[in-house]
């Protein structure tokens, strides 16, 4: 009945040809226009990696056309190459080509092909390969490697001497390695470093690119159509098997795929598992996660309750976020995979380094080698883990204290300090620490979490005597330490109260250089010759105001007492920065380390600050920036053609656009068309 309602109106022959079978690929370009195609662009090179299906096109631009920029075509060209004239990657000295690279658009290509009607009759190919091709701009980072080598050229002709009379002989430690064990070659293996140095192995095969109306491209696409002699065996069978091999199974889809990286979770896998393994699987792969992360990542309408009694089995809470434990990333029977040490060594280390950011947000490396005597490539794989590493500060703890959850759970968190307390005493007998070891690293305020420290302010008293004070009232030897991130200190308050809890988020330094009696820095401090001080104070200035100018190459006398300030919050007691640091000494090092005070006196009837800045790094810039500097004595903006034009008229040499405005954004800030000097009350 079905039959007769919806008769076959026509019945067409289907042929499988299988010519062109492993060779088909189909291109797609996605980020162009379907009306622009390649097919008249000439096309300079081609090559194919074929066990990748990675496939590279050089094409060439149209460089007289009127929608190519000449100058940042010549531009890119010298970012890239350098000023050689030829022997480069652009040898016609500007950017006169493209690379388009291809991305695989789908794993299992062999679904699909390319169908031919003709005589009636349709002629089928399977497809080897559908990749998607973009431009590639790997040339930027060519560009950035080039400057790299010529700045390490510079620096090492530079210093070379130096480093030829201080070089002296130094001992060898001789290291074997251990033999690498089956489990330790099977991750080796399957790590991505491994597999992508395996992919870069393949070599590049030349391909030669014919016309879309050439001969050979005709002679190509009659391939596409199957001869009457091709076997066609595979359409002589039952309907339901021919769907099958048309159509695989799911099971059989998922052999050809290629296994999935160690650290990479599936969430609707993850669905599929009871709650205590989705828990440890999440941990597992983050390693670190705030109680909130992981509710966000669990099903709708999981019990907090219930996330914690599993929580609680495959992690411990450290500075308020949880960790995965020791035993769960390292099995019994499982060993370093760098340096072969057992699971029970490993557990060991890694608790001990947990414990250390129970106490503090900040850890070193060297401190912890000295008490868990690891590998450094295994005490730096741990610290990875749950830290990153800061500048000045060693390891830091990955995320900050998470005091949501410790008020909202205070009997879970007073449960993981007992644990802790009992944890850290077996470590004691474990890895041999002393017990002054534990006095040194806990925090004294242990009642607060790590970065919520009470410091406790006193006024001054005259009654005092001469002793020095720091910032938070008390004398140098009774200075206690306060550990916080240098962006977290961009304000300090200077309040008066006898007590109060100070946090990193509430410092203000705006009033930092009113309270003279309370700062080492003061602006009516006595004159101190800086050749006078202590080689180690000066030593310690110097390096100070090297980094801040080099970096800023403009500093006001108050921007330069601030971060002298905040350098002081983050020295510990006995410092040299704490023992009385005056205006006279920061100025006298600044002219030490190469920079000047200018001579900027605007507006007239204002009260103007002390402006200094750096005149000289050492590059091709150099003879450009005093003719910079001077334009400011007599203006307090400029314009960039005034300033292309000055250094012309007083150096005899033209700039780039590029040169200009990069030594313009060193010293300068934009508004519209002009440019004000940083710091300084023209920028307001």
């Amino acid at each position: 009945m079905a039959d007769e309602e919806d008769p076959v109106e026509h019945e067409v022959n289907v042929y499988l040809s299988k010519t062109l079978a492993d060779k088909l690929y189909l291109f797609q370009y996605p980020v162009r226009p379907a009306h622009m195609t390649y097919d008249e662009t000439p096309h300079l090179n081609t090559k194919i990696k074929p066990n990748q299906k990675k496939v590279e096109i050089e094409i060439g631009l149209n460089t007289r056309g009127d929608n190519y920029a000449r100058s940042k075509g010549e531009q890119i060209a010298i970012n890239v190459d350098g000023n050689t004239d030829s022997s480069g990657h652009y040898n016609s000295g500007m950017m006169d080509k493209q690379v388009l690279s291809s991305v695989t658009s789908t794993e299992t290509a062999s679904r699909y092909g390319v169908g031919v009607w003709k005589d009636g009759e349709i002629h089928l190919t399977p497809l080897h390969a559908i990749v998607q091709l973009r431009p590639n701009f790997s040339y930027l980072d060519s560009a950035d490697s080039r400057v790299k080598v010529e700045v390490g050229a510079g620096d090492a002709g530079g210093e070379s001497s130096q480093d030829e009379a201080e070089e002296e002989a130094k001992p060898v430690t001789m290291k074997f390695a251990r033999q690498e064990t089956d489990e330790a070659k099977a991750r080796r293996m399957a790590s991505f470093d491994y597999l992508q140095k395996k992919q870069e192995e393949e070599a590049w095969r030349p391909l030669q690119f014919y016309n879309i109306n050439s001969g050979v491209a005709e002679s190509e696409r009659l391939k596409l159509v199957s001869s009457k002699g091709d076997d066609i065996s595979e359409f002589q069978i039952q309907p339901n098997e021919y769907l099958k091999m048309l159509v695989p199974p799911l099971g059989e889809t998922q052999e050809e795929k290629p296994a999935m990286p160690s650290n990479v979770l599936s969430l609707t896998q993850l669905r599929t598992m009871p709650l205590p393994d989705q828990i440890k699987a999440l941990l597992t792969n983050a390693k670190v996660m705030r109680f909130s992360q992981l509710m966000a990542l669990l099903p709708q309408g999981t019990e907090s309750m219930g996330a914690l009694r599993s929580l609680q089995q495959v992690a411990v809470l450290v500075q308020g976020c949880w960790v995965v434990k020791s035993e769960i990333l390292y099995p019994k029977e499982a060993t370093s995979p760098h340096s072969g040490v057992s699971a029970d060594h490993l557990c060991r280390g890694r608790d001990y380094v947990m414990w250390r950011f129970t106490q503090s947000s900040h850890v070193t490396r060297k401190d912890i080698a000295s008490i868990v005597k690891l590998p450094a490539e295994d005490v730096k794989d741990i610290l990875e883990q749950m830290s990153r590493i800061r500048a000045n500060c060693g390891w830091e703890f990955l995320f900050a204290y998470d005091s949501d959850f410790s008020n909202r759970y205070p009997d879970i968190a007073q449960r993981q300090k007992m644990l802790w307390d009992a944890k850290y005493q077996g470590l004691c007998n474990q890895l041999k620490i002393p017990k002054e070891h534990e006095k040194k690293f806990k925090d004294k305020e242990s009642g607060l979490p790590v970065g919520e420290k009470v410091v406790r302010r006193r006024r001054s008293s005259s009654t005092r005597g001469n002793r020095k004070r720091t910032l938070s009232g008390r004398s140098v030897s009774d200075h206690s330490d306060v550990e916080m991130d240098v962006s977290l200190k961009s304000d300090i308050d200077n309040s008066t109260e006898d007590e109060e809890i100070l946090k990193p988020e509430s410092m203000d330094t705006s009033s930092s250089a009113e309270n003279g009696d309370r700062l080492s820095v003061g602006a009516n401090s006595a004159s101190c010759d800086i050749s006078s001080v202590s080689a180690e104070l000066r030593t310690e200035l110097v390096n100070f105001v090297q980094e801040k100018l080099h970096s800023r190459f403009i500093l006001t006398a108050s921007e330069l007492k601030r971060l002298f300030s905040v350098k002081q919050l983050q020295c510990p007691s006995g410092h040299v920065f704490l023992s009385g640091v005056t205006d006279s000494m920061l100025e006298e090092t600044i002219k030490e380390v190469g920079g000047v005070k200018l001579s900027n006196q605007w507006p007239p009837n204002a009260k103007v600050e002390p402006v200094y800045a750096l005149p000289k790094t050492g590059d091709k810039l150099d003879k450009m920036r005093p003719v910079l500097l001077g334009l400011f004595e007599k203006s307090h903006k400029i314009s960039r053609k005034i300033f292309l034009q000055r250094v012309e008229e007083q150096t005899g040499l033209q700039m780039n656009e590029y040169d200009s405005r990069l030594l313009l954004k060193d010293y300068c800030v934009q508004k519209g068309p002009m440019w004000y000097l940083k710091g300084t009350q023209g920028e307001s």
